[in-house]
């Protein structure tokens, strides 16, 4: 599903707590997917295990987004966050300087640990394609790692405590898709995932962009998975 241009206001949501609306400064939070990386299958089935970094494209993706933010100076970054994740970790560090903010690394942040490696690719998708609804959100694909759930509670938590203590403030984070699906949950006020039916496109090094209104205790997503850096250089 391709999700561009302004969209409807969200919902109010027990995510947001009442504040006060007067000299409204609004609280920005960019989420921006990491670059491609080189993925390498790993007995241990983490994601950390199996990330090498960015890939030739992944650079070569991140250094077009660094381009388009210093030719348009759009992103006025108060504070710039991404996963421990080699792979996001060294997408914010290509946008360090054009943001001119040192990037935090934060485990919260990281992607969905779901065990697919151990199981295989394969048998995962078949698994989970046959689950539904709350079956699904609870479902342990493999011991010691994290149901659907569990990680959209991680993503919320830490969500949740970003914007409360940087509120009225411009944040920056360099995530990954499965992030950004949560994200979209919390804004919304869906509740933990997954989307039934469909779910919001995050190319890589994209940008989504949410943002609270200035007329209600709500937010907006003012757009979501914007690439055009990507297409006019390629």
């Amino acid at each position: 599903m391709r999700l561009e241009g302004p969209c409807r206001r969200a919902r109010r949501t027990s995510n947001v707590e009442p504040r006060r609306l007067q000299n409204f400064v609004s609280t920005l939070i960019y989420l921006i997917r990491h670059g491609a990386y080189d993925h390498r299958p790993s007995p241990q089935g983490t994601e950390a295990s199996c990330d090498f970094g960015l890939s030739e494209l992944g650079r070569a993706q991140a250094g077009a987004l660094s381009r388009r933010l210093a030719q348009t100076s759009e992103i006025k970054a108060d504070h710039l966050f991404s996963s421990t994740l080699p792979r996001a970790v060294q997408t914010a560090e290509a946008l360090s300087t054009v943001l001119r903010q040192s990037p935090i690394a934060m485990q919260e942040l990281c992607e969905w640990e779901s065990g697919n490696e151990v199981m295989g690719n394969e048998a995962f998708m078949a698994r989970f394609n046959g689950l539904r609804g709350a079956e699904r959100r609870n479902y342990r694909f493999a011991t010691g790692f994290e149901t659907i759930a569990e990680f959209t509670e991680r993503v919320h938590a830490k969500l949740g405590e970003l914007t409360r203590r940087h509120e009225d403030q411009s944040l920056v984070m360099v995530v990954h898709g499965g992030v950004v699906e949560a994200a979209f949950h919390y804004f919304l006020g869906f509740g933990p995932g997954p989307f039934e039916g469909g779910y919001p496109a995050a190319g890589h090094c994209s940008i989504t962009l949410w943002k609270r209104s200035g007329s209600r205790e709500d937010w907006v997503q003012m757009f979501a998975n914007d690439t055009h850096h990507l297409r006019s250089s390629a």
